[in-house]
């Protein structure tokens, strides 16, 4: 009687350190979501003058009442600033948390749209590759992945949790929503895929490099010139200036990122039609 007792004091000592394990574990999960979730929010709402700095880039490009789409919403940085200018926006953004903060930051915008999907080649569902301490790196693109893990910089990045998600396409969008004058993509290496899914060339697109990783970016430039004949510039960082006082073909714009970008770790590809004269004109004269 008193083995039976012991063994069953065994099983329920085995059996509470097991859920006190899981709970910790849980409870450690949910604490890494929210440091980085809050750490996004300090990045792209925290740091003074970055509006103010985006509005006045982003007033080079679109007008009032322009149609926008801003594929990869992330922390909603972008979607504020073409909405602060006038712009009618359509935000897509797949992780769950920064979704539901989207619809809650701009819940009396009636110019916002909000959209928990991800965009792509085709429409269904796609896995979503997720870095709770770093969402920012957050991707579809499986080889994204394997090549941040050797890249300098992303040796601490962990892609730990994993989520399928619906997925729309870019002609999906247009057809329900309207053709945007100006598409951001910033999707982790997942650019090209977007591309792959719009038909019709648009007036400007921008996507995002990485200095260490062009290879992402260069495959969305040659789609890019596949849709129509387009004219490049960087802007490196969070500078919201371009680098080149003149805006180069596909080709200049690939050989500089295939040789390092001249060091710049990350940044954007603005891409306009080349039948946009007048813009570029006008661009060139911000440049």
């Amino acid at each position: 009687m008193t083995a039976s007792i012991s063994k069953s004091k065994s099983k329920q000592f085995a059996s509470n350190s097991i859920s006190s394990e899981v709970g910790k574990s849980v409870s450690l999960q949910r604490l890494t979501r929210l440091t980085g979730f809050l750490r996004s929010l300090a990045i792209y709402h925290g740091r003074p003058g970055r509006l103010k700095r985006e509005t006045a880039f982003l007033g080079s490009l679109i007008h009032a009442g322009d149609l926008c789409f801003d594929v990869g919403a992330h922390a909603g940085n972008r979607t504020r600033s073409l909405a602060h200018l006038g712009a009618q926006v359509i935000a897509l953004e797949p992780q769950p948390l920064f979704a539901r903060f989207l619809a809650w930051f701009f819940r009396h915008q009636g110019s916002v749209t909000i959209l928990p999907w991800a965009v792509g080649a085709d429409s269904g569902e796609v896995k979503l590759n997720i870095s709770p301490r770093t969402p920012t790196t957050t991707t579809v693109s499986r080889d994204f992945v394997k090549v941040a893990a050797r890249t300098e910089g992303f040796q601490q990045v962990r892609w730990t949790e994993h989520l399928i998600v619906p997925q729309t396409t870019l002609d999906q969008l247009i057809a329900r929503h309207g053709q945007p004058r100006y598409c951001k993509i910033d999707v982790e290496g997942y650019e090209a895929e977007v591309l792959e899914g719009l038909s019709v060339p648009l007036t400007i697109i921008s996507i995002e490099y990485l200095g260490q990783n062009p290879q992402p970016a260069i495959k969305a430039l040659t789609r890019l010139q596949e849709l129509g004949d387009y004219r490049y510039n960087a802007s490196p960082g969070e500078s919201m200036k371009f680098h080149f006082p003149e805006w180069r073909s596909a080709k200049e714009m690939s050989d500089w990122l295939e040789a390092g970008a001249e060091g710049q770790p990350f940044g954007d590809i603005y891409a306009v039609r080349a039948n946009e004269t007048d813009l570029l004109d006008r661009l060139q004269k911000v440049a």
